[in-house]
């Protein structure tokens, strides 16, 4: 595998503690009885064992661990500061696991600072995992990316037929010839091979995904605006949402105390109770507002609705 590779998210594998390079790799297997069994260029793999609290392994683990053995790629997980014990990255009322990763080269290594997993919290059932690695780029600020055409890339969904789809496309004529056509230049090994590689095999990826999978709709892009606080909320849900926070932090270090993961889901499950109710009762108010203030206070009326189309809504609605 040419380059250097990056990968990072949640890849639904479990890899247990085995291991992502050749165990005992050695080049005194060299000039054995004379012949020259590995080639000039070989270079053997450094053993870095790593941590795992997820000692199980899938079908996806195994085929992770594969294509880190045959491209030299090394998982992340258990092996450098902020995760040095191998964390679980995925908590359900059915248990724990380490499906989220980050995946580098192996000649990346050496830039990489720390990977951390984070406490789980009440915004999702996977824990943040952050990477920060030393990196020297130099950024084109004559170019932008609304020039470079990027925002007309298409979006794909997968579907429930898109696996059948996918296989049907990939036996069709055309796209083979593509494939095969692509795979037989010979690229120059400079930005102008690398970009025009990179826009054949978009097209590629685009024609596929065209026919397996459901276009998704453009949407316009929006300046960002400043974030207002949720005029449903109150302390109650914030006190909630920092309790869950506390125990996912326990729960980080101590995974085996059932009664902290008990604790976490009920609150959890609580606090979506709680959203849910809050924003009812905030949504019955504005109405009641509205349906007064129509006839009686039109001004406000239309104050009302102008904050509601701008998305900033107010700290509290007037009572009269």
């Amino acid at each position: 595998m040419n380059g250097q590779i990056v990968l990072i998210g949640d890849l639904n594998a479990r890899t247990g503690q085995r291991a992502d390079f050749i165990v005992n790799d050695s080049d005194h297997i060299n000039n054995f009885d004379g012949f020259d069994l590995l080639p000039e260029n070989y270079i053997t793999d450094s053993e870095i064992n790593r941590n795992n609290q997820d000692t199980s392994v899938n079908t996806v683990g195994t085929k992770l661990l594969d294509l880190c053995l045959s491209s030299r790629l090394r998982l992340l997980n258990g092996r450098f500061l902020g995760d040095s014990l191998g964390y679980y990255t995925y908590m359900s009322s059915s248990g724990f696991s380490t499906v989220d990763y980050a995946v580098v080269s192996e000649s990346l290594l050496s830039s990489v600072k720390y990977f951390k997993t984070n406490d789980f919290t009440y915004l999702s059932d996977h824990v943040q995992i952050t990477l920060y690695m030393k990196c020297s780029i130099n950024i084109d600020k004559e170019i932008g990316l609304e020039e470079k055409g990027w925002h007309w890339i298409k979006s794909y969904k997968w579907t429930e037929n898109s696996k059948l789809k996918l296989i049907d496309a990939l036996l069709t004529e055309n796209v083979k010839n593509e494939i095969i056509e692509f795979e037989m230049v010979n690229y120059e090994e400079n930005q102008v091979g690398v970009d025009e590689a990179t826009e054949k095999l978009t097209k590629i990826l685009d024609n596929i995904s065209s026919l397996s999978c459901k276009a998704t709709p453009k949407t316009k892009r929006r300046k960002k605006k400043r974030k207002f606080k949720q005029v449903w909320s109150d302390n109650v849900i914030y006190e909630t949402k920092r309790q869950i926070n506390k125990i996912g932090n326990k729960i980080r270090n101590n995974p085996n105390n059932n009664s902290l993961k008990q604790k976490f889901f009920e609150l959890k499950k609580n606090l979506k109770k709680m959203v849910k109710h809050k924003k009812y009762e905030y949504k019955q108010k504005l109405y009641n507002c509205l349906s007064e203030y129509i006839n009686q206070n039109p001004k406000e009326y239309w104050k009302i609705l102008k904050s509601l189309k701008n998305k900033t809504e107010k700290d509290e609605i007037p009572e009269y």
